[in-house]
């Protein structure tokens, strides 16, 4: 090493504790979710039965979280908040035993070094508590009896505020930050925007079971579409998949319950938004175990992901809960076993609902099949025998061939008699010099003729049905809103599709598709259905997290027809009455489609959506009042066409999924050629 590198400039030194202390703080509580979730599991720790969560500004200005729990003994006041300062470990052994969710003595200790805290307790003990107040060290500045029940307050002011680029993240994604889910514990959640009304955000009963929890947070309709997870063995075939064959594999090592979603079609969700994992009632994040739980769901229902909430139960010395800072990576012994047990479990839980169907929803085109399947009145489910030899087949038609036809049209008596011919000597001159030069000059022309053809192809996917996607991106890629009205229109193909020319390139519009479309986003935009007021409100039932996302979003769901009875007084899952409903001629619309809009709002909070069945509707609309095939179009309306592509968002697909637009040819290219 260089003298130069030991200069004042580069000379490693210590960092200064203050620096370390946010470091270190920083790694531990990444979100508001964390913050939570270790003020939470602290209340758990502390045996309380009811643990009370309060935001201000979703947790912005002020988290809050109060619990029923044992308190604080006065003793401990000063070591409360010290980094690694705990009551729940001596040794490093005693980690093998850690049935606690905190262990290592950092989450308040960080908590002080990210936000002002301030703490109220009262041990069991006591005859009456204290407020403390902590510096961002974690030392005790100030403490003043104060009234309190037994139990602890936890409060957060100015959370990240000395992590100014963390803070500014934090104020981007709190709202994804609402789930916890714990049995034998009441947890509440409230959120009070600036000065108005305290709102519930989540609440669960306090019941040990875990089906009653999944239902006072997602609400009954998700707990229709579950079935209660059933362990079985993993049989020979599994075993040899994950090296445990001829192993003497120990029984009930690991013990699994909970919930997954049914693999039939349209019960599971779009995304793995609600997918939970505990080792020993402790959330984390096993990534082999999601993963595998996806994998076999794929195999029933390919489009979506399934509901999950498994609870596996281990012994405490087969787990290392000490991994990452927030403790959601876990290590386990025995892990091969878990993912076989699991994926034998989830292959008969699944292949049990996909073989039964019920003989009253058989569709007429059951009836095509060659042998009748007699049914019963009544409606019952019944396993059936493959019908795959039954089907009539619907492969392309096959083309015979006569061989015979084809060896005597090619008849040996047919060719040619073999000819003698003399043989001459031809005496050539060239230069080598010269005919190097010309493979020279024919290579390089070669590779400028290369370079000129990709500069030309922009476009290379063909008008063929399975380059759709890629035809599609290259549209996205190279045609801007503003070129539409650059498009000079060509002509008028077949009465049904418009040729334009862009610079060099030429582009085939379908007429109907396009105006579709566009009329299409036109009433998506600036339709306001009218609603049909009910007799009598309908309660709805919604969960607290529906019920404030559908509160927060009421004028989008009053441009879709629904109108609402809002009560923020009154208990969860009364708040919200339904008292007018959209109706358009044949179009009934209902609950469900509620439901729908709430989990889109969920997503993409204050921005305009329709339920699928209004879109199916204008879709409709849209068809009927469209430019039609065969409809002779002048200059003019050509172009009005084209340009209205350029005024919508996605002009590259009508809404039933039709391509409007695919590119023909590039003219300098032909030219060339």
């Amino acid at each position: 090493m260089s003298d130069s590198s030991t200069g004042s400039a580069g000379a490693i030194k210590a960092i200064d504790k203050q620096s370390v202390h946010q470091i270190c703080s920083g790694q531990v509580v990444l979100s508001l979710a964390t913050a939570v979730k270790e003020l939470v599991e602290n209340s758990i720790d502390a045996g309380a039965t009811n643990v009370d969560v309060k935001l201000k500004d979703s947790g912005t200005e002020l988290v809050e979280v109060s619990d029923n729990g044992k308190g604080v003994e006065e003793q401990n006041f000063e070591g409360l908040t010290l980094k690694h300062h705990t009551s729940k470990l001596r040794d490093f052994s005693d980690l093998t035993h850690v049935e606690t969710f905190g262990f290592r003595g950092e989450a308040l200790s960080s908590l002080c070094a990210l936000s002002d805290l301030t703490v109220v307790t009262c041990h069991e003990s006591a005859q009456i508590g204290a407020r403390l107040l902590y510096d961002h060290d974690g030392r005790l500045t100030q403490r003043v009896p104060h009234p309190r029940q037994h139990g602890t307050t936890v409060t957060l002011q100015k959370l990240f505020s000395t992590l100014p680029v963390r803070h500014k993240e934090f104020q981007r994604n709190i709202k994804k930050s609402y789930c916890i889910i714990s049995t034998g514990v009441r947890i509440t959640c409230t959120n009070q925007m600036g000065q108005g009304k305290r709102s519930t955000v989540l609440c669960t009963s306090g019941s040990n079971s875990m089906r009653d929890n999944i239902g006072a947070v997602f609400g009954p309709k998700q707990l229709q579409s579950l079935i209660p997870f059933q362990q079985i063995s993993p049989n020979e075939s599994i075993k040899e998949d994950y090296g445990l064959s001829g192993v003497d594999v120990p029984k009930d090592f690991f013990i699994i319950d909970g919930f997954v979603s049914q693999a039939d079609h349209g019960v599971g969700r779009s995304a793995t938004d609600r997918q939970f994992f505990f080792i020993n009632k402790r959330p984390c994040d096993p990534v082999k175990v999601s993963k595998l739980v996806n994998e076999v769901y794929h195999m029933y229902n390919r489009h979506q992901y399934p509901f999950v909430a498994l609870n596996i139960t281990v012994a405490s010395d087969c787990v290392d809960v000490n991994v990452t800072p927030d403790k959601r990576q876990i290590l386990l012994q025995e892990e091969k076993l878990l993912l076989a047990t699991l994926k034998s479990s989830l292959i008969v839980m699944f292949e049990t609902g996909v073989n039964k169907i019920s003989l009253n929803h058989i569709t007429p085109a059951i009836t095509k099949l060659c042998r009748p399947i007699e049914t019963s009145a009544g409606s019952e489910d019944r396993e059936i025998g493959s019908v795959s030899e039954a089907l009539p087949d619907d492969g392309p038609p096959k083309t015979s061939v006569n061989l015979a036809g084809l060896k005597a049209a090619f008849s040996n008596h047919q060719l040619d008699s073999p000819v003698s011919m003399q043989k001459k000597t031809v005496l050539l001159q060239f230069s080598l010099q010269e005919l190097s030069k010309r493979i020279q000059r024919l290579q390089t022309q070669k590779t400028e003729n290369n370079d000129q053809e990709l500069k030309y192809r922009r476009f290379r996917a063909k008008i063929n049905p399975g380059e759709n996607q890629s035809a599609e991106d290259e549209l996205k890629k190279e045609i801007s809103k503003d070129m539409f009205k650059h498009m000079e229109i060509i002509g008028q193909f077949n009465l049904g599709f418009i040729i334009t020319k862009l610079k060099s390139d030429l582009f085939i519009i379908d007429q109907h598709a396009t105006d579709e479309k566009y009329n299409f986003e036109m009433l998506q935009q600036n339709t306001v259905l009218k609603g049909q007021r009910l007799i009598v409100p309908q309660s709805l039932h919604l969960p607290a997290i529906s019920e404030t996302v559908l509160m927060e979003n009421l004028e989008i769901f009053r441009k879709n027809g629904f109108d609402f009875l809002i009560d923020e007084d009154a208990q969860v899952m009364q708040r919200v009455k339904l008292v007018s409903l959209p109706t358009s001629k044949n179009w009934t619309f209902g609950p469900s489609d509620i439901e729908e809009l709430i989990f889109m709002l969920s997503d993409s909070p204050g921005i305009m959506c329709r339920p699928s069945r209004v879109r199916q509707m204008f879709a409709s609309r849209a068809c009927r009042k469209s430019v039609m095939v065969g409809t002779a179009l002048n200059t003019s309306e050509m172009k009005k066409l084209v340009i209205h592509m350029g005024e919508i968002e996605q002009p590259w697909n009508c809404p039933h999924g039709r391509p409007t637009m695919r590119h023909l040819a590039n003219l300098d290219m032909i030219s060339h050629d």
